[in-house]
């Protein structure tokens, strides 16, 4: 009996050695300094705008092991590679990262982060040859875009006009200001800032923000439908306490996305996709006299 069993387990043994051993190397996506990999196999989609990798089930082993580094991959060439950043790191990330310090995501996506300086080096998340990978596996979503129509000064009132357009081929559920109030809307995003040509910040809005109860609570009624290549248009009407400069000035806006809140139960809401992350938009703009 004991010699039988000995014959099976190294039979296993041999098979799953095997398996490993044809495993074609341009299957995998995502290789940890640590040697765990993901296969194109193991995700179910990747977004472009928000630069969130999503696997097709949960996977807890991503968010406990201890990672150092990571690589990704197209057709088994390595695309560019990054680095996990901790809290108790003594300098800011470079290049491509992955913030592991704080739980952005649950144990089903995870967001690749890009910190230059003066463009150098430049952003590879969006590489040709990894998107066209991503394509060939049917991984590839375009997720939201963001466009900053108007910025519009009169005294000290500001008025601030922006699209949303969903370039996904699926519906998207957004997050509504419409519906959450802007109060709400501007716990979740720092809204509209404003830079003059000296990169000093000379603007961003005193409203006063309304904070979720529990603080890691959602609502359904939060978020609109935009079906794919449909585009929504949101103003905001700002006060300042004294009227800018007439002259030549940077806008900054993000737009923002639910994350930690969102189970791997919740992402799909029927057939629609809440969508998570951030997208940012800048704009230059000129205030006259």
């Amino acid at each position: 009996m004991k010699t039988k069993l000995f014959a099976t387990t190294l039979l296993l043994l041999a098979l799953t050695s095997c398996e490993n051993l044809f495993v074609n190397p341009d299957e995998y996506l995502f290789r940890a300094a640590n040697g765990l990999k993901y296969k194109y196999s193991d995700f179910q989609l990747y977004d472009s705008s928000t630069h969130i990798f999503y696997f097709r089930t949960r996977h807890p082993e991503f968010k406990t092991d201890k990672f150092t580094g990571f690589s990704i991959l197209a057709n088994g060439d390595e695309v560019y590679k990054g680095n996990f950043y901790e809290p108790y790191s003594s300098s800011m990330p470079f290049g491509p990262f992955i913030g592991s310090f704080i739980p952005l995501y649950q144990d089903f996506a995870f967001q690749i982060g890009f910190l230059t300086i003066d463009n150098q080096p430049e952003d590879p998340r969006n590489d040709p040859s990894i998107i066209e990978a991503l394509k060939q596996h049917n991984l590839l979503h375009s997720g939201l875009a963001l466009s900053m129509d108007s910025v519009e000064l009169s005294g000290t009132r500001l008025k601030f006009v922006f699209t949303i357009t969903n370039k996904d081929q699926a519906s998207l559920l957004i997050m509504d200001p419409d519906k959450m109030g802007i109060n709400l809307f501007h716990y979740f995003t720092n809204g509209l800032l404003i830079y003059d040509a000296a990169h000093v910040n000379v603007f961003e809005n005193d409203i006063v923000t309304e904070k979720p109860s529990p603080w890691n609570d959602w609502k359904a009624e939060w978020l609109s439908e935009i079906k794919s290549g449909e585009s929504r248009h949101f103003s905001f009407d700002y006060s300042m306490k004294s009227p800018l400069e007439p002259g030549s000035y940077k806008a900054i806006f993000e737009f923002p996305g639910l994350s930690h809140q969102i189970t791997f139960d919740q992402l799909f809401q029927g057939n629609s996709r809440i969508f998570l992350g951030e997208i940012v938009a800048n704009k230059n703009i000129v205030f006259k006299k």
